[in-house]
């Protein structure tokens, strides 16, 4: 697999671990803090769009919904969690 957007959260270290043992080789990351970050793009390789709904603004969800649909890259709404990506396994995997 390619990679993964992870969208939200200051740091991923352990659910970037978690994502990387499920086959994707690059796991990129928007903390969703700044106001740049509203205008965030998906990277082209990007294969799975990961929302921690606990940390980004209603702005930017919708650019990343619409920039998703786009190009039909599959997204994905949870909390931060390392237990709540891997309920998402069989999407994931």
């Amino acid at each position: 697999m390619a990679g993964v957007l992870v969208i939200g959260g200051d740091r991923v270290g352990e659910i970037e671990n978690r994502l990387q043992e499920k086959g994707f080789r690059h796991v990129y990351h928007v903390s969703g803090r700044k106001k740049s970050d509203v205008k965030a793009m998906i990277p082209s390789d990007t294969e799975l769009i990961l929302v921690f709904i606990n940390f980004v603004n209603h702005n930017l969800c919708k650019n990343i919904k619409k920039l998703a649909k786009q190009k039909q890259v599959p997204i994905v709404f949870c909390r931060r969690s390392c237990d709540a990506v891997d309920l998402y396994e069989p999407i994931i995997s």
